[in-house]
C-alpha cells in the first residue's frame, strides 16, 4: 500500500523501507520549490553517492527551447568550472535528440570548446531530468575518472524518476516567476529583476573579489519612430534592439530594459575594458543596419545609442553609485556626440591609485 506525506512524494516502493539513504534523498528534493536548488541538490547527492566525482547541471535557458549552465558542485577555482560555462548547449541539445546519454571523455560535449582548461575526466554520464509528463526539464553532468558502477547509476535515476513531480512543480514556479521578471516589449529582464540581482552580483563580486561593470545604454531617437510610425512600431523597435544585444554579449551577462528606451546590461567578472568592447559591438549592432525594414516604407529607420560604462570596485563599490555613475557616462555621451561610449570618471574616493 502506498501513502502520501504532506507535500512530498508518493511512496509505493516497499523496497524504500530498506533504503532508509535513499528515502531521505527523496524527501530533500522534494522539499525544494525552486528549480535551482532541487537541481543543485540533485547534483550533491550524486557526489556524495559516489556517483560522479563532480557533478554539472542544466536547466531551461531564457527561450525555454534549450538548456543552458545553471548549477554545479565544483568551486570557481576548478578549471572544470569554467568548461561548464563554456559547453555549447546547442550541441548537447542535438546529442540528446539522436539518443546520446553517455559522452566517454566528455566526447562531443567538448568538440566546440576552444580549449578544455585541464585533463577531461575519463567519463561524462547525462541522465536526464524529467517532469511528470516525461518532457525535458534539465540535464545532469556526472564526472568522474571511471563510469559509475551500474547498480549506483540505476539507484541515482530511479531517485530522479520518483522525483518528477517535484520537478514538474518547480518547473511551474519558474514559469510564474518569468512573467514577473521579463519585460514583454523588449523581450529581456525588466527593472524590478534588475533591482534584485544586481545586489547579488555586487555581493558575490566582492566575495570573490572579482569586478563587474554595468553598460546604461539609451536609444537616441526612438521617440522619432513614436512621432512618425506610432508607438506599436517604436515597440517593436525595443523588441528590435533587445534581440540584437543578446546575440552580442555572453549567455551569463544580463540584459535589463531599465525604462523606457533605456536599457542596462550587467557584465559578471568584467573590467571596464573588457565592458568596453561588449559597448563597442552592441553600438556597431544598433547603427549598422536599420529598424523595421519590413515594416516602414522606403529602407527603414537607423537608430543609434549613447552608452556609459563603469565598474565595480574602480568607479563604485555601491549599487546606487555604479548606477549613477554609469548613468552619468551615458549622459554626457547623450548631451554632446550621441552614438558613442562613455567611460565613468575616476574619482578620488574611487581612485586606489
Amino acid at each position: 500500500m502506498g501513502r502520501k506525506a504532506v507535500g512530498g512524494p508518493v511512496v509505493e516502493d516497499p523496497q524504500l523501507g530498506k533504503d532508509p539513504a535513499f528515502l531521505q534523498a527523496l524527501l530533500q528534493l522534494y522539499r525544494h520549490v525552486e528549480f535551482a536548488e532541487l537541481l543543485q541538490t540533485g547534483l550533491n547527492i550524486a557526489v556524495d553517492w559516489k556517483v560522479a566525482e563532480a557533478a554539472f547541471g542544466l536547466g531551461p535557458g531564457e527561450d525555454r527551447a534549450s538548456f543552458a549552465p545553471l548549477v554545479c558542485t565544483v568551486s570557481r577555482d576548478d578549471p572544470r568550472h569554467k568548461a561548464f560555462t563554456r559547453l555549447d548547449t546547442r550541441q548537447i541539445r542535438a546529442g540528446l535528440g539522436s539518443g546520446i546519454q553517455v559522452f566517454d571523455g566528455l566526447g562531443p560535449l567538448t568538440e566546440s570548446l576552444p580549449r578544455w582548461p585541464g585533463p577531461p575526466p575519463g567519463a561524462c554520464v547525462s541522465v536526464p531530468l524529467l517532469d511528470e509528463q516525461k518532457d525535458w526539464a534539465g540535464l545532469l553532468l556526472l564526472v568522474g575518472d571511471q563510469r559509475p558502477a551500474e547498480d549506483q547509476l540505476e539507484r541515482f535515476t530511479r531517485l530522479l524518476e520518483m522525483s518528477r513531480p517535484a520537478v514538474g512543480h518547480a518547473l511551474q514556479l519558474l514559469a510564474m516567476r518569468e512573467l514577473v521578471i521579463k519585460d514583454d516589449t523588449a523581450n529581456c529582464f525588466n527593472r524590478r529583476y534588475f533591482e534584485e540581482f544586481l545586489p547579488e552580483e555586487l555581493s558575490r563580486a566582492g566575495r570573490f573579489r572579482a569586478p563587474l561593470s554595468l553598460i546604461f545604454l539609451d536609444m537616441d531617437n526612438l521617440k522619432e519612430v513614436n512621432n512618425r510610425h506610432g508607438h506599436s512600431m517604436g515597440s517593436r523597435t525595443l523588441h528590435e534592439v533587445s534581440t540584437r544585444i543578446r546575440v552580442k554579449i555572453r549567455k551569463f551577462d544580463r540584459l535589463f530594459r531599465f525604462g523606457g528606451d533605456e536599457f542596462c546590461i550587467l557584465l559578471p567578472e568584467t573590467e571596464w575594458h573588457g565592458a568596453l568592447e561588449v559597448a563597442e559591438r552592441v553600438r556597431d549592432a544598433i547603427a549598422d543596419q536599420p529598424f523595421l525594414v519590413d515594416a516602414v516604407e522606403g529602407k527603414g529607420v537607423k537608430m543609434t545609442a549613447s552608452l556609459g560604462i563603469a565598474s565595480y570596485p574602480l568607479h563604485a563599490r555601491t549599487q546606487r553609485d555604479l548606477v549613477q555613475e554609469a548613468d552619468r557616462a551615458m549622459q554626457r555621451v547623450k548631451q554632446s556626440t550621441k552614438n558613442a561610449i562613455g567611460i565613468a570618471e575616476l574619482t578620488g574616493e574611487n581612485d586606489e591609485g
